[in-house]
Order: structure tokens, then C-alpha cells, then sequence
């Protein structure tokens, strides 16, 4: 058990360790931890509780998924980097290099040890629905060189690696959070390679299906037996570690992707560990996990176990204290003197770029704007810190006043009025590829200019739905840093 223990980076309920969390952190000595956006409020807390960490645990790893995009953990305290889309798209590796070493400097001073990316993922299904923006591209070379410029950005900032979705999420048609689903074509070990050839000495591995047959068969057929997900495939992580590690970097760590995810559940089975109830979430509770499940990851060469809270069940306390005492929703005081002022740099930089090409006669002043928008509740925009606490501008009211200033009136696409409002400008936004737009009963004028903000593939569904008298211009988050300033010549 303290061998599992050890490999194990677990996440936090909220601000602040509570006495339960802490006296299990010091128990059982894990990894690391990962932070999500539930445990950040500013600069200055977040620096507490990094630093109160390190001292619970000498040599804990504290991690965060803060890419870029929509997946941007940190954003309440180091700011929201731009989409990888976006950074393909302009193809402009110096521009990518500097984005990925700023968001390294913000990083390393508030104290994380590890950031989890870059993505070295490779876009060759459009509609995935789970990767989408995070993907620099669809082309193998164009991701390859932006992974090589994002970890030499990373690495000169002092900021250790981990590349992922190992061995590649992008070909997907499923989401490996909810579900079992193959690498199909997205399998493209190129960006890895040259990653790694770059210096990351790290890698996520997908729960991806990986095999022969690695498809989900959701019947449960006999013929899907033999197959597992990476994370629980021996020779397949045996032959990933002497291939990958071989002349790359010496001790090569592979993390689990988030061991709670719903892809993990089937082989499982398979493999005779009790599966607990998957809520409606999709992901399992980490407290119920049991034992077994982390022993089956360990056998198949994983060296890290990502999870999302702690499992107390596999791992207990003994002489558990109160599990609220500690306060899940308290935090250090902030310091408003110590928080960072960040200059604008590489990220509005690569900001005013994307939409320099996308915004182009868009704005008008004296028209009326639809919004059409498809990421409330969404798992990424949550991630993201789209829901706003108490007292502060969520996400999405912040684009609206932004898109306010730039229109005579912003009206909601799906609302019973919507086609009787004069309008030939439109905006949707979504993290997912778009569901049938046609069932929406709009009815489009002949021309106009539409501004898609979110997943890559919304830009190619959005034209075929509006005809060829719309332009459709396209940033790849949905951010508010994403429009234009106040005084900006739009």
C-alpha cells in the first residue's frame, strides 16, 4: 500500500487543506497533488497553499492542467494563455515558444512543480469532443513543431513537463471522462517523440482502447475481452516505455490520466476489480475506489495515478477527524499588495493576431448581434472558472458587455423572437462540436458575418449551415481576452 501511495498525486476539495485531507497527506505520503480550479481564488492564496503543501510533504509534486484555452485550471490567479488552436493556426513557433514560457515563469513562481501539457495530441477527427482546441492542429508536423516550441518555452521558465494524451486522444469519437473509446486515427506518435526529444520527461497516458479491436463494444461482447485501455495494458505500456524512453530522456514517467474517468470502469470489469455506481457526472468517486483498481494500474507500468480527490477508502485514516473541520471553503488572507500585475506580452499578442483575421467587418455599431451559445454547464468552461463566485463577472457576462459595445443590441439565438430581430451578425460558441443547428428554426439572411468562438470544427458547420454569402471568421476560446479592448479600431 505505501508503494500505491507513493505514486499517487490526489486532489483537494477546496482553498484549504481540511484536517481530514491534511492528516491523510501525512499519512500516506502521496506523489503529488493537482490543483483544479475549485482550489483557486488569487495569486496570493494559491501561493499559501502551494507553499503550505511542499511543507506538509517534503518532495511533493504539486501539478495543474493549465494548457491554455478552455483548460486553464490557474486562470483566477495566473491568467487564461491562449487556445493551442489558435497558436496553430498562426504558426508562428517563436510567438508559441514565448506564449508557453511566460505561462511557465507565472507557474513556477507561485509554486507548481509540473504543468500537464503541452497537448502533443493530433486533431484528425474534427467533431472529438473531448480535445478540440486544445489540439495545435490536424497536421502531424504542425503539431510536432508547436509541442517542440512549447516545451523549449516551458523548460526555460524552470517548469517541468508532462505531454499528453499518450499514445494520442485527437482521433477519437468519444470522450475517454465518460466512456470507453479507441485511438482510431488519432495514434500519432510524431509531437511525442519530438516532445520528448525536446527535453519533457514526462507523459499522460490516455484510458484509449489500444489493441487490434480497440473499439468500444458497448454490448459487452465476448470479442471486446482481450482488449484494454493503455493504462491497463502491459505490454503495450512495457513496449510505449522502451520505445519512448530509449535515447529520450532517462528516467521517463508516465502519469494515468484522471483514474476516476468513466473508460476505466469496462476493463476493470474485465479484469474482476469491484466497479463502484457511476454517478450522472460520469466519473467514479474517488472515495470508493477500491484497492484493487490502483493495484491493477501499478501491474500494467504506470508510475503516477492522477485523481481527482482523495481515495479514502483504498487508503484509510485511522482516528479520522472530522471530516468538515479545516474549512473546504476557507483560505488564507489575501494579500492585495502582493498580487502580480502580468504585462500584456505574448498572450494578447497571439490574442490580437487570431482576431485581426477573424473580427474583420464584424463589429457594427448600429445593428443587431444573435449569440447563440453552447457552453453553459460545459465541463471545459467549468474547468475554465466560467461560473464566477460571488461578487465577480463570469465569463460569459463579460463577453456579452464586450459584444454590447460593439453592437446596437445583443439578442439570444434560441429565444421565440429571434428571427423577427434584424440581424446579419451571429456568434456561437461552444467547446463541443455543434449539435443539428438546423433544428434551432432560424432562419439566416442571404448574408452576413458570423464569429465562431470554441471548437475547432464549429468554423466548417457553421459555413455549410449559413450559405456561401457568410463569411465566418473563428477564434478557438471563449474568452472575454478574446475581443477587443475598449479603444481597440474594430
Amino acid at each position: 500500500m505505501k508503494d500505491l501511495a507513493g505514486r499517487l498525486v490526489v486532489g483537494l476539495a477546496g482553498f484549504w487543506p481540511t484536517d481530514l485531507e491534511a492528516s491523510w497527506l501525512v499519512q500516506h505520503q502521496p506523489a503529488g497533488v493537482i490543483l483544479f480550479s475549485r482550489n483557486v481564488s488569487n495569486y496570493t492564496s494559491l501561493a499559501a497553499l502551494c507553499k503550505a503543501l511542499h511543507e506538509m510533504v517534503p518532495g511533493l509534486e504539486i501539478v495543474a492542467d493549465h494548457e491554455g484555452g478552455p483548460v486553464s485550471q490557474l486562470a483566477a490567479a495566473l491568467g487564461r494563455p491562449p487556445s493551442n488552436w489558435g497558436l496553430g493556426v498562426l504558426d508562428d513557433v517563436a510567438l508559441t515558444e514565448r506564449v508557453y514560457a511566460e505561462t511557465g515563469r507565472r507557474l513556477a513562481a507561485v509554486g507548481i512543480d509540473r504543468v500537464l501539457a503541452p497537448v502533443a495530441d493530433v486533431l484528425t477527427e474534427m467533431r472529438n469532443p473531448v480535445i478540440g482546441s486544445r489540439s495545435f492542429g490536424s497536421d502531424p508536423a504542425l503539431v510536432a513543431r508547436h509541442t517542440v516550441a512549447a516545451v523549449t518555452g516551458l523548460l526555460g521558465a524552470e517548469m517541468s513537463v508532462c505531454l499528453k494524451h499518450w499514445p494520442g486522444h485527437g482521433g477519437s469519437s468519444g470522450d475517454s471522462h465518460l466512456e470507453e473509446t479507441g485511438v482510431a486515427a488519432g495514434a500519432v506518435p510524431i509531437p511525442f517523440e519530438s516532445g520528448l526529444n525536446a527535453g519533457a520527461g514526462a507523459l499522460m497516458a490516455g484510458h484509449l482502447l489500444v489493441g487490434d479491436q480497440a473499439e468500444p463494444d458497448h454490448d459487452g461482447g465476448a470479442n471486446h475481452s482481450a482488449v484494454f485501455p493503455a493504462t491497463l495494458n502491459p505490454g503495450f505500456m512495457a513496449e510505449s516505455k522502451t520505445k519512448l524512453g530509449a535515447g529520450h530522456v532517462e528516467h521517463l514517467l508516465f502519469y494515468a490520466d484522471d483514474i476516476t474517468m468513466g473508460a476505466l470502469g469496462p476493463g476493470m470489469k474485465r479484469l474482476g476489480v469491484p466497479v463502484p455506481d457511476v454517478p450522472e457526472s460520469g466519473l467514479y468517486d474517488p472515495e470508493k475506489l477500491p484497492l484493487s483498481w490502483f493495484e491493477k494500474l501499478a501491474e500494467a507500468g504506470c508510475d503516477r495515478f492522477l485523481i481527482r480527490g482523495i481515495p479514502y477508502a483504498a487508503f484509510p485514516v485511522p482516528d479520522v477527524p472530522d471530516r468538515g473541520k479545516g474549512g473546504v471553503g476557507s483560505e488564507p488572507p489575501r494579500d492585495l499588495t502582493a498580487e502580480p500585475t502580468y504585462p500584456a506580452g505574448p498572450y494578447a499578442e497571439a490574442r490580437e493576431r487570431l482576431w485581426a483575421v477573424a473580427g474583420v467587418d464584424f463589429a457594427q455599431e448600429d445593428s443587431n448581434l444573435l449569440w447563440l451559445d453552447y457552453s453553459q454547464g460545459d465541463r471545459w468552461a467549468v474547468a475554465a472558472g466560467q461560473n464566477a463566485g460571488p461578487g465577480e463577472t463570469g465569463t460569459l457576462e463579460a463577453i456579452r458587455a464586450g459584444l454590447e459595445g460593439m453592437f446596437c443590441s445583443v439578442g439570444d439565438a434560441r429565444a421565440p423572437n429571434a428571427n423577427k430581430m434584424d440581424w446579419a451578425r451571429l456568434v456561437v460558441s461552444s467547446h463541443r462540436p455543434l449539435p443539428s443547428l438546423q433544428e434551432l428554426g432560424l432562419d439566416p439572411p442571404s448574408r452576413g458575418v458570423c464569429l465562431a468562438m470554441g471548437h475547432p470544427s464549429l468554423k466548417i458547420a457553421l459555413e455549410a449551415w449559413l450559405g456561401p454569402g457568410w463569411r465566418v471568421g473563428a477564434l478557438y476560446d471563449i474568452a472575454r481576452e478574446d475581443l477587443p479592448g475598449e479603444g481597440t479600431k474594430i
